[in-house]
């Protein structure tokens, strides 16, 4: 039985010629048969700079063939792979789409300066997107600069693709790292000036709600 390599495909072979073989500069190769041990066909160059053949028994101990026309994961639903525009102008900040937060987790150690948090967020596949657009996000609470109004829009590039964390188009994730302000004379945190978006998000709980806006033009698409 031939093993076809057009695919890609890797190889690790175990051999007494290993080191031989490592400081060969190799043309080709040629596999055939598919058994405990495997025949191996190596072109490579001869100090003479002639090309010479040689042959190796080798044990597999790991063949792994990958089939580039066959999907790892089933597209569902298959609109989102199929369609031509992306979308725009779905939700407006004064009409916003009202998402759920389903998990917000810590991206980097305890010791790293900073945190940055991944948040999933559940959009019933209400709030399409394709990868390179933003979602704009509405904290909750009252804009400190317009009394009665609304916090502005906050815009994040969109983590995940459009099929989202769980590959089924009905969630989106961000990468959030969240904004503290420190006083560089005292050098303590001033919460009055921390980040108000970002903040809201890395706290977020799962349950929690989010108002959500779609970025109205391609932007970074390609």
């Amino acid at each position: 039985m031939a093993l076809s390599l057009l695919a890609p495909a890797s190889l690790h072979l175990q051999s007494e010629t290993d080191a031989s073989l490592r400081k060969a500069g190799f043309k080709s190769i040629a596999v055939a048969g598919y058994h405990d041990k495997l025949c191996v066909s190596f072109r490579s160059p001869n100090p003479k700079g002639r090309l010479t053949q040689s042959k190796y028994h080798c044990k597999i101990v790991c063949l792994s063939v990958q089939q580039v026309s066959r999907r790892k994961v089933a597209v569902k639903p298959l609109e989102l792979e199929d369609a031509k525009e992306p979308p725009l102008n779905l939700y407006k900040p004064k009409e916003p789409y009202t998402a759920t937060i389903l998990s917000v987790e810590r991206l980097v150690g305890p010791k790293a300066p900073g945190e940055t948090c991944h948040i999933v967020i559940d959009h019933q596949g209400n709030v399409p997107y394709w990868e390179g657009q933003s979602y704009g996000v509405i904290p909750p609470g009252e804009n400190p600069k317009k009394p009665g109004a609304p916090h502005n829009v906050r815009l994040y590039s969109i983590a995940s693709t459009r099929y989202g964390d769980s590959f089924d188009g009905k969630t989106a994730s961000l990468c959030v790292r969240r904004a503290v302000y420190y006083d560089p004379e005292t050098g303590k945190e001033d919460p009055s000036k921390d980040g108000v978006c970002s903040n809201f998000l890395c706290d977020a709980k799962s349950g929690d709600k989010v108002q959500l806006t779609v970025l109205q033009t391609k932007g970074m698409l390609s």
